[in-house]
């Protein structure tokens, strides 16, 4: 059977249905995160992290240097606290919005922190935090991650290492030519997949890269999260237009593909999410790494 072009899969993804997801504006509660540790509770392969989650100072005022990017992998980011971006106050109501579809590039997944196994660009440490609809912490859920390398591809991923959760993606989900282009360097890597368990704080700590982009979608991470041994919410995560040209040409791992092809507004996935509560907030750091966050309700 002839495998699918990447335009004729993304016209079929359009039109599938969507799970219930709801996602967390900046109007949430403050949420205590007494006794969790820097990495959000979670353990993985690499140990984690044992950290306080609040000893470092986040850098917040959202501007970005091009000129001052860190260059590496998700070890540039080991043993680094960045500080908690969820410690303050930030209101009390959680806002609804639209899931979006898995995609044909779901594959099996390792419990681990730094998700980036060795491939260099950006380095991005991706906060997350889950919550139930009345914006009280949901403590170990399964967030899992995967998303493209700089070049646009994913990995492979066909080792399947169960790290004794019963949690390891599904290789039968991956349209394998449609996703690594039959690379060999991405058919045999594990890059770009990963979960961790959220702490008593509902706090999840990953270690990757800036994603990269491939045409006909704009910039995005996939996740699932699961909670009482249920899939409680599929979606995307997406990231600043202006942020994603700097990295796509500037940024030495990336610009010599350039700018993506597909905006966020005109991205057939993301029409269906709310730019304002699906965009990732994104700060570097003094060191030229980022710190992308987002907070996630699950009905």
């Amino acid at each position: 059977m002839k495998n699918p072009s990447r335009r004729s899969v993304l016209k079929a993804l359009s039109g599938m249905g969507a799970f219930t997801l709801i996602g967390c504006g900046n109007t949430l509660s403050a949420l205590s995160d007494a006794g969790a540790t820097a990495d959000g509770g979670s353990g993985g392969s690499d140990g984690g992290s044992t950290g306080s989650s609040d000893a470092g100072a986040l850098a917040t005022d959202g501007s970005v240097d091009a000129a001052s990017f860190a260059t590496g992998s998700g070890a540039f980011l080991s043993g680094k606290d960045y500080g908690n971006p969820f410690s303050g106050a930030i209101g009390p109501t959680c806002i609804a919005y639209a899931e979006a579809t898995k995609g044909p590039c779901h594959s099996n997944t390792y419990q681990r922190k730094d998700v980036s196994d060795g491939l260099v660009g950006l380095p991005t440490r991706f906060e997350l935090l889950v919550v139930d609809t009345a914006c009280a912490p949901v403590p170990n859920a399964i967030v899992e991650v995967w998303y493209a390398s700089p070049a646009g591809t994913y990995s492979k991923a066909a080792q399947a290492i169960d790290e004794g959760t019963g949690y390891s993606g599904s290789l039968s989900d991956l349209n394998t030519a449609f996703c690594t282009g039959n690379d060999a360097t991405a058919l045999a890597s594990n890059w770009l997949r990963g979960y961790q368990t959220s702490g008593n704080d509902g706090r999840v700590t990953i270690d990757g890269i800036y994603p990269g982009w491939y045409s006909g979608r704009t910039t995005h991470v996939h996740f699932i999260v699961t909670s009482n041994g249920k899939t409680s919410s599929t979606s995307q995560m997406l990231f600043d237009e202006t942020l994603n040209t700097k990295v796509y040409t500037q940024h030495p791992s990336y610009k010599a593909r350039g700018d993506k092809n597909t905006t966020n507004a005109n991205d057939m996935v993301a029409r269906g999410l709310n730019l304002s509560t699906s965009t990732m907030s994104i700060a570097q750091q003094s060191d030229g790494a980022l710190v992308a966050w987002l907070a996630i309700a699950i009905a």
